[in-house]
């Protein structure tokens, strides 16, 4: 299954290795993402996808101390690539 979460953070070293650290040890694989800064924090959009539930990350992800929010969204498989299958 694919998301999209969407997180602002706190602009400090090794925030951004927090969160693909977090994300790989609960069994998800980011497909794409981008950073933009805002301030003293941070925009990041990731595209994750993986087998396991999406709450096994979410609820380890809301334990980061430098994330101020989290919104997610499941995504639905592209048409081409169920075509390209």
């Amino acid at each position: 299954m694919n998301y999209q979460l969407d997180m602002l953070l706190s602009d400090q070293p090794a925030v951004l290795e927090r969160v693909l650290q977090t994300t790989r040890y609960r069994g998800f694989k980011v497909d794409s993402m981008q950073m933009q800064p805002a301030s003293k924090q941070m925009r990041v959009s990731m595209q994750v996808s993986g087998q396991q539930p999406i709450s096994l990350l979410t609820s380890q992800l809301h334990k980061l101390y430098d994330l101020a929010s989290l919104e997610c969204q499941a995504q639905l498989a592209r048409n081409s690539e169920l075509q390209s299958a």
